[in-house]
């Protein structure tokens, strides 16, 4: 199974890192999918297409766009159009403004959305969007951690003393620096693979069997 790192509307690098995966090997999406980068709605339809082998978890940016049009006046929902989120840019790509319905968008893509999965787990590993309470079973963590944590687990994930975990969400280039984004967060527990794709960096999928890395270089810095 090929564990992928977020893609935030990088299509052109998802395109390219899905070529070099065998047909016939199983996909697990870490979440942000949309916003920042130029082609969420591209980004969607087009992870959607490897719905036969592939489990999909929910990133932060789904939560917070899902809000937006759902729970308008909650912190996520009035979040999502913040200039730091880039929210704006995945309305653009869907042709929609701020005042678009939710049901503008796809019937199959809002389906897609609503099914995103909050953690996975099988008998190896377990992935999850942005990390956990390391100090506290998988069974009872909260929502808000798996999606936003960052310093406390990657500060603490040595703690930690279940399955090796997975995640996304940190840029690896906050925790390794600008010279050195291309690498994975390694942990003693856990592996962060947001290697920045949308920030000039690297779309990344690791295999969680054999460790293998394939990673796509950004075309370009999608977000100053």
């Amino acid at each position: 199974m090929w564990i992928i790192g977020d893609i935030h509307g990088c299509l052109e690098e998802l395109e390219e890192l899905l070529r070099q995966i065998p047909q016939g090997d199983a996909l697990l999406f870490l979440g942000d999918y949309v916003d920042r980068g130029p082609s969420a709605s591209g980004v969607i339809a087009r992870v959607m297409r490897e719905k036969h082998r592939s489990q999909y978890l929910l990133g932060n940016h789904e939560s917070m766009m899902l809000n937006f049009f759902k729970d308008p006046g909650s912190d996520e929902g009035t979040s999502w159009l913040h200039p730091m989120n880039g929210g704006q840019n995945t309305l653009q790509s869907y042709g929609l403004s701020s005042g678009s319905s939710y049901e503008s968008l796809p019937q199959s893509h809002r389906e897609f959305l609503e099914s995103l999965l909050l953690s996975f787990e099988n008998e190896d590993f377990i992935a999850v969007h942005a990390g956990l309470d390391p100090d506290v079973d998988l069974a009872h963590q909260r929502r808000e951690t798996i999606l936003w944590v960052r310093e406390t687990w990657i500060q603490g994930e040595m703690r930690w003393t279940g399955k090796r975990v997975y995640y996304g969400h940190t840029p690896t280039r906050y925790v390794n620096g600008l010279m050195n984004q291309k690498d994975p967060i390694r942990g003693k527990r856990s592996i962060g693979l947001d290697t920045g794709c949308v920030f000039g960096g690297f779309l990344s999928a690791m295999n969680a069997y054999t460790d293998e890395l394939i990673q796509i270089p950004a075309k370009r810095n999608y977000w100053h």
